[in-house]
């Protein structure tokens, strides 16, 4: 028998000098180190459930039983058109945060977007909204939004811990909903035709009887002076006063987005409703230091830019004007954007600064700029009025004074402006009123930013924009409506006892 040679490679493992087995156990060894790297894996997933009779509109309802882990930091839901098993072929849809839950609220799941609850009850949720699950909770119900209708969607709840790592292998379940759109059914307009129909129709029969009555007392001189202004009176009913009649009728119902014509008549509970309101006495007290501002800068730069163009032997005076009115002439909300734009971090301001700053995220500098916005737009207007009254100025009287030694201050304070009251009072009272109502400068600079509570108006708002965000955001158009009849209530007394003191308007009878 030949005996096999040390260096032979056909000789046996033994003969050769090497353990047996050695491959096996390397393997062994290779599973075990794998285990001990990635010990995350070796947990359970969590068990889904999906309801499919639950399913509703665009949404599906999941029931999750969570296996117990000390490691869970999080719960993440991926979603994809297709099974998957690797995080990379799916799409984050939500996330629920593991932690102490005691101190936190429950928001009420009809506003929340992510709809989770436990037996019943909502789940909790930090300040940001973010949903908390406590660390001895086993099993959560969801209700996943932004699900397409008829298509199947494959998703999958991972456990992850701190590091975001999935702490066991991902399994996807199928689900859907075959909840269809549904389009609500036009709104039934026939009451507001009928309205529309019956304004027009009367005031056909009152100018038309009116004609008639003219035409009887022998009054022939104008005879077609009602059809002359009847197309100008049918426009302001219908455009101007059914409008206002129909906002003041809905400030006495419960108007809401959610059952737009079905409204029921409330009384004024909506009128109670905006005394009420969280920050009601912050935004009134910013409106009104919004427009105090805004018009007494206005009247006064706009006096003193005028009074210095309108001096004799000024050169240039076109010019100065053309330039001082291009604020005004310029569209305003495109001057309101580029303002923004130039406030921005990445704006002009910090450019020339060599900051970046935000400068439109604290309260107290945003109210001071969109009051100087505001101030810069509405000057050029306010001077080129102004210019227009200093030159009905009797330059006689001007002349005689100046004769007699008296000096340009006090001719100005004791000759010009009491001759500019007839103008600077009804120009402030516009003013005051256009000022109030100045929606685009503080909605185009800020939308009523920054925002300092939940429900409340922002830093920057004023009445205007909030009752903006409390129509068209909240969509509660009953007490919308009820602000505005508030508003213009405010603005009719307002202007009542300012004409009475001034007393501006007897010198014009």
């Amino acid at each position: 028998m030949k005996t096999p040679r040390r260096g032979d490679p056909t000789a046996p493992a033994r003969a050769r000098g090497r353990p047996p087995r050695r491959g096996n156990a390397c393997g062994l060894a290779a599973i075990l180190l794998a285990v001990a790297v990635t010990p995350a894996l070796a947990q359970d997933a969590p068990d889904v459930a999906v309801r499919d009779d639950l399913a509703d509109y665009r949404r599906i309802h999941v029931d999750v039983t969570l296996p117990r882990s000390t490691e869970r930091r999080a719960i993440q839901v991926w979603i994809a058109g297709a099974p998957f098993d690797s995080l990379r072929d799916a799409e984050l849809h939500s996330t629920i945060w593991i932690g102490d839950t005691s101190a936190l609220p429950r928001t009420p799941i009809v506003e929340a977007y992510d709809a989770c609850w436990i037996d019943a009850l909502p789940i909790h949720r930090d300040a940001n909204g973010a949903a908390v699950l406590d660390t001895a909770v086993e099993a959560f119900s969801c209700a996943l939004p932004g699900m397409i209708p008829g298509v199947e969607h494959w998703l999958a709840v991972v456990s992850v811990d701190a590091r975001g790592d999935p702490l066991h292998p991902i399994v996807s379940v199928s689900g859907r909903t075959n909840a269809l759109d549904e389009r609500t059914p036009p709104p039934d307009t026939r009451p507001v035709l009928f309205a529309l129909g019956a304004i027009v129709l009367s005031l056909v029969v009152l100018l038309t009887y009116l004609r008639w009555r003219d035409a009887t007392h022998g009054r022939r001189g104008a005879r077609l002076a009602h059809l002359y202004v009847a197309p100008a009176v049918i426009a302001l009913a219908v455009l101007t006063f059914y409008p206002v009649s129909y906002g003041i009728w809905l400030a006495f119902t419960d108007a809401h987005q959610s059952h737009l014509g079905e409204q029921s008549w409330v009384g004024i509970t909506n009128f109670a409703t905006i005394f009420v309101t969280p920050g009601i006495a912050r935004v009134s007290l910013f409106t009104l230091l919004w427009a105090v501002a805004n018009v007494s800068m206005h009247v006064c730069l706009g006096l003193l830019i005028a009074t210095a163009l309108t001096r004799p032997g000024l050169r240039g005076r076109t010019v100065y004007r053309t330039l001082l009115l291009l604020p005004w002439a310029i569209p305003g909300y495109i001057s309101v954007l580029a303002w923004r734009g130039m406030l921005e971090p990445a704006g002009l301001l910090n450019a020339v600064l060599g900051t970046d700053l935000d400068w439109l995220t604290q309260p107290g500098a945003a109210r001071t700029l969109v009051i100087l916005v505001n101030i810069w737009l509405g000057v050029p207007f306010m001077m080129m009025a102004m210019s227009g009254a200093l030159q009905s100025v009797p330059q006689e009287m001007m002349e005689a004074a100046e004769v007699d030694g008296v000096g340009r201050w006090r001719q100005f304070r004791h000759l010009t402006l009491p001759s500019l009251k007839s103008v600077v009072v009804p120009l402030s009272l516009l003013g005051f009123i256009w000022t109030i109502n100045m929606f685009h400068v503080i909605y185009l600079m800020t939308r009523g930013a920054p925002y300092v509570g939940f429900g409340e108006p922002g830093a920057t708002d004023i009445l205007i924009t909030y009752v903006y965000d409390v129509a068209f955001e909240y969509g509660n158009y009953g007490v919308a409506a009820a602000w505005s009849v508030a508003i213009f209530l405010i603005l009719l007394g307002f202007s009542w006892l300012y004409l009475k003191k001034t007393r501006a308007l007897e010198a014009i009878s």
